[in-house]
């Protein structure tokens, strides 16, 4: 594998200058995998020339959440619904085709966004995301619901944490109402 993506966060827990690299693999299939220990020393040894002589680096893991989303929207009376609908789910896996920073806030509002823009579609009625678990996917322990922000536009992800959705042929799906 290879390092995909990876986060340099300050030990909060430290007295020392203690950074806390977070990293994430791609795997052969261009899945995200755990960085293996070859990869993380490997990383360690080029950082050790490169770093601060006070500095002291630990190089961790980052986690995956796999997520999937489901989406209801109004489509144009005067075009082919099954078209449009495959041009929703289309664009919605190029739009996570690059993935998010470890980290980063996974934004609702964007599928929103993106789905409301496809030629046809008059309305995007509901968007739903939803953990996805299992002997195929990342098992984390994380409830979306409770990291939601306030007004529904997006969720918290932990600093440590990367936003994945790994069968995007099987996890975008929607309904024209």
């Amino acid at each position: 594998g290879a390092v995909k993506r990876c986060s340099v966060l300050r030990d909060a827990d430290s007295n020392k200058r203690n950074l806390n690299i977070f990293v994430i693999a791609e795997g052969a299939d261009g899945k995200l995998a755990r960085a293996n220990a070859t990869l993380k020393k490997n990383v360690k040894i080029w950082l050790n020339k490169n770093r601060m002589i006070n500095d002291t680096i630990d190089i961790l893991n980052a986690r995956i959440l796999n997520v999937s989303i489901d989406f209801s929207i109004v489509a144009d009376s005067e075009t082919n619904k099954f078209d449009i609908l495959a041009s929703c789910i289309t664009k919605l896996q190029e739009n996570f085709r690059v993935l998010p920073d470890i980290g980063e806030a996974f934004y609702i509002t964007d599928i929103y966004k993106v789905l409301n823009d496809v030629d046809g579609v008059v309305d995007t009625k509901s968007v739903s995301v939803k953990q996805k678990t299992g002997a195929r996917y990342a098992e984390l322990e994380y409830s979306i619901r409770d990291n939601m922000s306030a007004d529904g536009r997006y969720f918290v992800v932990p600093e440590d944490v990367i936003v994945e959705i790994k069968y995007p042929l099987e996890d975008i799906k929607g309904v024209i109402l």
